[in-house]
């Protein structure tokens, strides 16, 4: 591998082969790639990830010493609701930047100068208004997608693209908001992010292509990858 390659790591709550994670791979700007670990805690239900701070802690040291990597994505939104401050405790052990899924995507919708979001995630319904009650602390007004309330954690919910499409623009037809959220990957949005940005014409904002925009501005990086929608394609300026 060249030394010019930018090496970041990703620990995520299960293990690293869910296929949604081959989708994250194709939005990788020229010479960065990733090593990814998973954590192995979510099991039946989100609340396996709760109190699971030492173990964090534990495993990003040991990605760091194994692969080098020059930041950490924390992805799973659940990780860091239910370790609250894991993000700065993990960057200060392992002395290098760290994103999650939520606060990366807070950052991006800030960045983008929205107010009115619309949530789409996996979930049941009371994983979503958990994440309702905690991302409107920074202002947005939020309204929820529908809920999934016998869904396994961490299993795909086996919706074709064009069937992911229609879920989405039937949900925004009844609640309009100035933007999108994913929250979840493996709802796996990013195939056709563009294909609702350009339906819908406003900006679609997924945890994955925020904390890939969020780690590396944190790097003072910046790219314009095409194809992904608008935070990527534009590359706005992280608000410090």
């Amino acid at each position: 591998m060249p030394d010019s390659t930018v090496r970041l790591g990703v620990l995520s709550p299960a293990t690293p082969d869910r296929p949604h994670f081959k989708s994250f791979e194709t939005i990788l700007p020229p010479r960065i790639a990733i090593a990814h670990e998973g954590l192995g805690l979510l099991g039946q239900s989100y609340q396996d990830l709760a109190g699971k701070e030492d173990v964090i802690l534990s495993r990003g040291r040991d990605l760091v010493n194994k692969h080098s990597v020059t930041g950490v994505m924390l992805t799973g939104g659940f990780v860091t609701l239910f370790n609250p401050g894991i993000e700065a405790k993990l960057a200060t052990t392992i002395e290098r930047p760290v994103v999650s899924a939520i606060s990366s995507a807070v950052a991006a919708l800030r960045t983008l100068s929205v107010k009115s979001v619309l949530l789409m995630t996996p979930f049941d319904r009371a994983s979503d208004e958990m994440i309702k009650a905690h991302v409107e602390k920074f202002g947005f007004a939020m309204a929820l997608g529908p809920s999934f309330d016998n869904r396994v954690p961490g299993s795909s919910l086996g919706l074709r693209p064009e069937q992911l499409l229609g879920l989405v623009e039937n949900t925004f037809a009844a609640n309009p908001t100035q933007a999108i959220y994913f929250q979840g990957a493996t709802m796996d949005p990013l195939p056709i992010l563009q294909q609702i940005e350009s339906c819908l014409g406003i900006p679609v904002v997924t945890s994955n292509s925020a904390m890939l925009w969020h780690l590396l501005s944190k790097l003072q990086l910046e790219y314009a990858i095409s194809g992904y929608g608008r935070l990527l394609r534009e590359w706005p300026a992280l608000d410090r």
